[in-house]
């Protein structure tokens, strides 16, 4: 009986540390700083615009131009040209537009592009 005391005492330990699970390693790796951490930030909506212009050469006479708006909305295109329709020049429309914050992104034959970020103010009318 001593000798089942003893032997027990041997192997009841071995088998407790044996059934226990390892400690995880620890990493390296420093915690990071919530300063550090960037904030996803939301794209800012454009509003997209282009003007088409047609010049027209009469004799004796300076040069003419037709202007084609295209926008978001038909009815915003059509009050851009009616307040256009007075200016003499391409770049009295382009101050004009400037104005009213479009900015101009690209010209491709006689195409001018403009984008504007404050689309609250033309969806609200």
């Amino acid at each position: 009986m001593r000798k089942i005391l003893i032997l027990a005492s041997f192997i009841l330990p071995i088998t407790i540390l044996a059934q226990t699970r390892p400690m995880p390693k620890k990493t390296n790796e420093k915690p990071v700083a919530r300063e550090n951490i960037i904030k996803a930030k939301k794209p800012i909506p454009f509003v997209y615009m282009s003007m088409d212009v047609e010049e027209i050469n009469q004799k004796k006479q300076e040069k003419s131009f037709n202007l084609k708006f295209k926008s978001f909305d038909v009815k915003y295109s059509d009050k851009i040209h009616k307040s256009v329709k007075h200016l003499n020049s391409i770049i009295d429309v382009l101050n004009f537009l400037g104005e009213k914050r479009w900015e101009l992104v690209a010209v491709e034959n006689g195409r001018y592009f403009f984008k504007n970020n404050n689309l609250s103010s033309y969806l609200n009318k």
